[in-house]
């Protein structure tokens, strides 16, 4: 079985928390979420296909949870707010770039623990600035934030949120809001 991506929705800013509440009546009111699945986890709306782009032909969207229990089809999960930004990554993500030089950070996955756990900053070993794993450039394959949307069974560049789910959302909560591939997020 493949593993489990997700595409998410997060304000710009990392540490921006918008209410739930907001974000929730946006998806409501554009039928991205429909009926309660558990805690902030919800069954695609017949506006979940409207407002997730899909590339190509038509995939074939399993939109129904499967009988063995697995999270193998489409929904939607909202989470936080987390008192600080929580940084998500995926088994592909590819190597981030340090923002001022450009450079690749070749050992990320080995700094990962320690950035998860709330910590440390990043040191670029080309140009010896250091950042917030927050600030690197993930090239859309991990996102931070204290709040974000989750669009399970979403793959990497299968599919984008439309403009106007963006747009929305932005409108609604005063905030930017951004898109970003990475694995599921199970709390």
């Amino acid at each position: 079985m493949a593993p489990l991506t997700s595409l998410f929705l997060a304000p710009v800013d990392p540490r921006s928390a918008p209410e739930l509440a907001s974000i929730q009546q946006v998806l409501l009111d554009l039928e991205v979420i429909a009926r309660p699945l558990g805690p902030q986890t919800y069954a695609a709306g017949e506006g979940f296909s409207r407002q997730v782009v899909y590339a190509g032909c038509s995939p074939y969207l399993v939109m129904q949870p499967p009988s063995d229990g697995s999270l193998q089809f489409c929904h939607v999960a909202l989470h936080g707010p987390f008192a600080l930004p929580r940084l998500v990554t995926g088994p592909n993500t590819p190597k981030p770039r340090c923002p001022a030089c450009r450079a690749s950070l070749a050992d990320w996955r080995t700094q990962l623990q320690d950035w998860l756990a709330g910590g440390a900053e990043v040191h670029c070993g080309t140009c010896q600035r250091k950042w917030s794993p927050h600030r690197l450039d993930w090239r859309g394959h991990a996102v931070s934030g204290r709040v974000l949307v989750e669009l399970r069974n979403v793959f990497p560049g299968e599919a984008t949120p439309s403009d106007k789910l963006i747009n929305t959302l932005s409108e609604r909560t005063g905030e930017a809001w951004r898109y970003a591939w990475a694995g599921c997020l199970v709390d």
